[in-house]
């Protein structure tokens, strides 16, 4: 029978534990045997990398279909709220109505933005009664002075607007380039009339970026979430 007094056996500096002498690990989970997975750690990774591409260069992210509808942003002059998208800012100038939102960043970014305002005379489309023709009058400015750019008019799509302020129309188009080598210059419209009681309403969006920036059912979205101030 042994006792408490048992000599402790002495090691060797170099001696490493045979497998009999190493930690009980028999009430550990499979997968705390297991260890992280290589697909969790491989994620983990890619997602602090994007973080860092985010934080350092936000140039490098364009916006597309998956970006959030952000908070909504009053446009006094004409009385709308439209949402603005997270990474989009407002701009103090609008090219054409009374607020211009644009992704945040240089390069492509600046070829996209949204542009709204109320249908006052001064613009064409507000002599057409018919919202769809507003609409697609209206895109037709838009493309000759926003856009800048001619071709063939593709991918047509008409569809309706409910929200807030009112009922109406959205039109869409691809402009194709007339030159078939100059095809990078083309681009998106998109048109939306609206209104109710006697007073409407147009929101537009543009790019010559649409290969990577949101396309027309993301602009529906937008369009759709459009709030009138209180």
């Amino acid at each position: 029978m042994g006792t408490d007094d048992a000599p402790v056996p002495e090691y060797a500096a170099d001696y490493s534990p045979a497998p009999d002498d190493a930690p009980d690990a028999s009430h550990l989970t499979p997968e705390e045997k297991r260890g992280p997975r290589t697909v969790h750690v491989a994620l983990g990774l890619l997602a602090f990398l994007l973080i860092v591409a985010v934080a350092t260069n936000p140039a490098s992210v364009l916006p597309r279909d998956s970006t959030l509808h952000g908070e909504h942003h009053l446009d006094v002059d004409s009385g709308l709220e439209l949402a603005v998208p997270v990474g989009w800012r407002v701009v103090s100038d609008a090219e054409l109505g009374s607020l211009q939102i644009v992704p945040v960043g240089t390069g492509h970014a600046l070829e996209t933005r949204i542009l709204a305002g109320a249908l006052e005379p001064g613009i064409a489309a507000a002599a057409i009664a018919d919202d769809q023709g507003a609409a697609t009058a209206l895109a037709e400015t838009i493309q000759l002075y926003i856009l800048g750019v001619s071709g063939i008019r593709d991918e047509r799509r008409v569809t309706r607007v409910d929200n807030e302020a009112g009922t109406g129309a959205a039109v869409s188009y691809v402009v194709v380039p007339d030159e078939f080598a100059d095809l990078d210059s083309g681009g998106l419209v998109y048109t939306a009339v609206f209104g109710s009681e006697g007073r409407r309403w147009w929101v537009a969006y543009v790019t010559t970026a649409q290969q990577s920036a949101p396309g027309v059912k993301w602009m529906d979205g937008i369009v759709d979430s459009v709030r009138l101030a209180e």
